[in-house]
């Protein structure tokens, strides 16, 4: 979780699994497209199967797109140092 999105963590989770509208919060999701490492969506713009089904995977969540780049920043540094490649399921099976 990003710095400030953790300050408020209860609500920001409560509010994502009761799936509420919550402007300025972003999650960072697994690529729709397979051109992308990750994906910073704007939990405002899910669309209604997202908020009514299961909804993608979300692996971080922050307050603000500043707050969701430095996050996203800081997950693929991680990335790369643990496996030495861009690759989201081989970081996985590392922090296993």
């Amino acid at each position: 979780m990003g710095e400030h999105a953790g300050e408020k963590r209860a609500e920001v989770l409560r509010g994502i699994r009761e799936k509420r509208m919550m402007p300025d919060t972003y999650v960072i999701t697994l690529p729709e497209s397979g051109n992308h490492i990750l994906d910073i969506r704007p939990v405002l713009l899910f669309t209604k199967e997202e908020r009514e089904g299961q909804g993608p995977l979300i692996l971080g969540v922050a307050s603000g797109m500043e707050e969701a780049r430095e996050l996203v920043r800081i997950m693929v540094d991680d990335m790369y140092k643990k496996t030495g490649e861009f690759d989201w399921n081989g970081y996985m099976r590392y922090l296993e």
